[in-house]
């Protein structure tokens, strides 16, 4: 059974426990641990999952010297002295091709016709391009120089036995799978996605496909959430709808302990009558061990939030309101899946951007984190060409434009801090 180190912020049954977003992320983090389950998978399944061993190189990239274009292999000194109007001209004394041996040694005054891939010829050392030659099946003419080393790449040039290519906690991708292709491998050692289930609580709520009814929404939150956390990495095993029930949301809850790694909650984190959720996080965490670690952060959107830790899962209580769920989520969430995916770099990215375009409505009360899209350095904080949806509820706005409280309105041109979702 996990429990939170003795560092984490402690709490008084009833007690308001309102943090800063980073204090609450390190937290959360804290309590975070990193799946031990690994797996094999063929490498073309193995695209976007994370390296669970270091992987070092056994064979040199390329394995021989190799000629990198179509031309003649030469001794740069036989050319040294070639321009247009003294061409120098060589006799042909093999021809190479890419997947046959390395032919002879190459001796002074000497050229050999080759393709590109093909191994060069000991005592070549460099290749002109053909198209930069006359020549016919015995001879070739050469009109200018070429340094030692040119258009042709050693042996280990690009990979060298004994270097890695990936590290543990490494995200793998199409150009560290194909050297792992390059090396011979046909399988990557990965970590096992990490599990999460979600719960959305409300009286209110009817799963999509249900008939609603009078007074009813469906739940958005869900399948938005839901589908972010797929994007993240994470295994979904449950996403499920319940009514304000304290005994139906705690067997929910318990349901999903010891399954899921992250349990994922929307609504009722608020403060009214029927905001249950508070209550039954510290009851499990008093009944599976754990504890509460913050009710409310100091930001909006996203204020009412909760997080926790009972038993081996981290509970994360998002507010019901899907714009709020998704700033939280996207600040939070995305840290959390990133160390339980065992990812070696998972906190928050921050960097500078430059606003596009003005956005006048900064509170004065609380620090704001906003939607927004970075393109490279400049950010820009509402659609430029319409669109349906919030930017919380965007997949193309990609990260928050972090703005203290008491901040003057943005206008076009100022720099601003940008943490990426």
């Amino acid at each position: 059974m996990s429990f939170c180190p003795s560092h984490a912020c402690l709490h008084i049954p009833g007690q308001q426990i309102i943090l800063p977003l980073e204090k609450a992320l390190a937290a959360l983090l804290a309590c975070a641990r990193p799946t031990e389950q690994t797996l094999r998978l063929p490498l073309l399944e193995a695209d976007g999952r994370v390296c669970a061993a270091d992987i070092f190189a056994s064979l040199s990239q390329p394995p021989f010297d190799r000629a990198q274009v179509d031309g003649y292999a030469l001794h740069s000194a036989d050319i040294a002295q070639a321009r247009p109007d003294c061409p120098v001209t060589l006799p042909v004394s093999q021809y190479l091709y890419a997947g046959g041996g390395p032919g002879a040694p190459l001796p002074p005054g000497q050229a050999a016709r080759i393709t590109t891939g093909a191994m060069m010829p000991p005592g070549a050392d460099c290749v002109m391009w053909q198209e930069e030659t006359t020549a016919d099946e015995n001879r070739v003419t050469v009109r200018h120089s070429l340094t030692p080393g040119r258009n042709c790449r050693p042996c280990g040039y690009d990979v060298a036995v004994g270097q890695p290519l990936a590290r543990r906690g490494d995200v793998l991708h199409s150009g560290t799978l194909g050297l792992l292709a390059g090396q011979g491998h046909i399988h990557a050692h990965v970590f096992d996605k990490p599990t999460a289930s979600m719960l959305a609580s409300g009286d209110e709520l009817c799963p999509p496909g249900r008939p609603l009814s009078e007074g009813g929404i469906y739940n958005i939150s869900g399948t938005l959430l839901g589908i972010r956390l797929q994007n993240l990495g994470a295994r979904v095993l449950r996403m499920e709808t319940c009514a304000d029930s304290y005994d139906r949301l705690r067997q929910h809850v318990e349901g999903m302990l010891g399954q899921s790694r992250l349990i994922i909650t929307t609504g009722g984190v608020s403060f009214g009558p029927r905001d249950l959720i508070s209550r039954l996080a510290e009851d499990l965490a008093t009944r599976h061990g754990g504890r509460l670690l913050f009710r409310g952060l100091h930001m909006k959107p996203g204020a009412m939030t909760l997080g926790a830790v009972i038993g081996d899962s981290v509970l994360l209580g998002l507010s019901g309101n899907p714009v709020a769920a998704a700033a939280a989520f996207g600040l939070l969430a995305g840290p959390l899946i990133r160390k339980m995916s065992g990812r070696a770099h998972y906190g928050l990215k921050r960097l500078r951007g430059v606003m596009r375009n003005d956005f006048g409505s900064c509170r004065k009360d609380a620090r704001r984190l906003m939607m927004a899209r970075i393109e490279g350095f400049e950010v820009f904080m509402r659609p430029e060409n319409g669109g349906i949806g919030q930017p919380a509820l965007r997949d193309d706005y990609n990260c928050f434009v972090d703005i203290p409280a008491g901040c003057p309105p943005l206008r076009r041109g100022m720099e601003v801090d940008v943490i990426l979702a």
